[in-house]
């Protein structure tokens, strides 16, 4: 159109035409946007009535939440167990499902194991045994902890101050000292004993000397299939 042909035409007619023009590119905008950036067909959440409660999150819905929190871990009766008491004969070996839960809780946790060296040859025993099962490939090698004695194990841990640390002692003692020491200081701990040292615990025949051991942050457990953090990572739901 010519430009004396523009000045013969209305202002409204020019106006119009404009409008036109850019509502045409808008809505050519949007068809872009709508098939670009489809719209979910997920319902919207509906609001919870009175009496219902938030279904509980998967535990592999909380690998996508912030950074995560520590959690020391004492490897011997826990993950590991050694069926001779003497510890010049290490004879280790991995407890039921141990190394798929370590697995798991490395996805939530981060986690620092500690070992309770005896010799050079357990310690090759069991780095051997973390290498074959591929925990070498999960855990982080810095993280993996050694020690000599109770002492040691407890001045690391405090040093670490994570917020869940798992006991189960080692071969001449089932950690109790560590337990008790630890449990001011620790927001949760777990302890794995025997049915033997867990039934001492029954309130009806509670020692004296054991009420400075519980608490509310104290879990005892003969397994750690069976703790509230074997829950945590799905085990609730599998056969154990």
């Amino acid at each position: 159109m010519s430009t004396t042909q523009k000045r013969m035409l209305p202002q409204w007619v020019l106006r119009l035409l404009g409008y036109s023009s850019l509502a045409a590119a808008l809505v050519s905008v949007a068809i872009f946007l709508y098939k670009r950036f489809p719209p979910s067909s997920r319902p919207p959440r509906r609001a919870l009535g009175s009496g219902e409660r938030q279904a509980p999150t998967t535990w592999s819905a909380r690998l996508l939440r912030g950074s995560k929190k520590k959690m020391t871990l004492s490897l011997k009766n826990t993950v590991l167990w050694n069926p001779s008491s003497d510890v010049d004969t290490p004879n280790h070996a991995f407890q039921e499902k141990a190394v798929a839960m370590l697995t798991r809780l490395t996805q939530l946790y981060d986690i620092y194991t500690i070992i309770h060296i005896n010799s050079e040859e357990e310690r090759d025993q069991i780095f051997d045994l973390l290498t074959k099962a591929g925990l070498m490939d999960v855990l982080d090698n810095r993280k993996i902890l050694q020690c000599s004695t109770e002492e040691g194990k407890i001045h690391m841990i405090r040093h670490i101050e994570p917020h869940v640390h798992i006991e189960g002692g080692w071969e001449l003692d089932d950690g109790e000292d560590i337990v008790r020491k630890l449990r001011p200081f620790v927001a949760k701990l777990v302890w794995v004993i025997t049915r033997r040292r867990r039934s001492s615990f029954n309130q009806a025949r509670l020692k004296e000397s054991d009420q400075g051991i519980l608490g509310p942050n104290v879990e005892l457990t003969e397994k750690l299939l069976d703790t509230s953090f074997a829950r945590e990572v799905g085990y609730h739901t599998e056969e154990k």
